[in-house]
């Protein structure tokens, strides 16, 4: 049993330590000076070491509401991802307008996927080792820290050096992350369907999804149409 919880443990960091990754990529990629970036990786710690000294008091039913928060926006944010990364990566190479400082907040920001996950975190590290919540969050607030820190530094130095540190990358980056996190929505339910594992009571509908999924195609490309349209009336004859 100690086995599976050190291999629970190892994968509830590491999953911590990919939002927290996530978030400095945006960073750097969106060219935050040093102190923009601490000052975000602060945020998240702040964050977590609150959601930790809560953690504990929630009642189950609120932490299954909170779940099925967490689902909802991550397919909000997986669109929105789809959506800005076109936007950031068309209006850097059709009018060198660069639009990241904006658009980067969708990744770096702590969103309400994100503070699900902290809480999913804060909560398990509380059951299986028997820590407070207050050291939970901390130790959370610490992995989140380091990672949005180091990531963000780490993201500015190797796309400086290799000369790829522009808004058509971070456009790259988020349309990525968005198909990833919708790719997520589809495959993780269905896994945990078919090894019939325990989990929360979160009911999903597959084709609620796969409808929401085509809306949103067609906004996008809507609002890819528009933008060519409006290219076309303000640059008549370029590219």
């Amino acid at each position: 049993m100690s086995n599976i919880v050190n291999l629970l443990t190892a994968g509830v960091f590491g999953g911590t330590t990919l939002l927290a990754l996530k978030s400095g990529v945006g960073c750097g990629l969106a060219g935050l000076q040093t102190r923009e970036t601490l000052f975000l990786a602060s945020a998240y710690a702040i964050a977590a070491l609150i959601i930790g000294a809560i953690a504990g008091s929630i009642p189950v039913n609120a932490t299954e509401q909170i779940v099925g928060l967490g689902l909802a926006m991550h397919l909000i944010i997986g669109l929105a991802l789809v959506y800005s990364g076109i936007k950031t990566k068309k209006r850097w190479l059709s009018d060198r307008k660069d639009i990241s400082r904006r658009t980067f907040l969708l990744m770096s920001l702590p969103c309400p996927a994100c503070l699900a996950a902290t809480f999913l975190s804060c909560l398990f590290f509380t059951e299986t080792t028997g820590m407070s919540g207050i050291v939970a969050g901390a130790v959370a607030g610490g992995v989140f820290f380091a990672g949005v820190a180091g990531g963000g530094v780490s993201t500015s130095w190797i796309t400086t050096k290799t000369s790829t540190k522009n808004p058509s990358t971070l456009g790259n980056v988020m349309l990525f992350l968005g198909l990833f996190y919708l790719l997520c929505l589809l495959l993780v339910p269905a896994y945990l369907q078919a090894q019939d594992a325990p989990a929360f009571n979160v009911t999903t509908d597959p084709n609620g999804m796969l409808l929401a999924l085509a809306l949103m195609g067609i906004l996008i490309l809507l609002g890819a149409l528009a933008d060519r349209v409006r290219h076309a009336v303000t640059h008549p004859g370029g590219r």
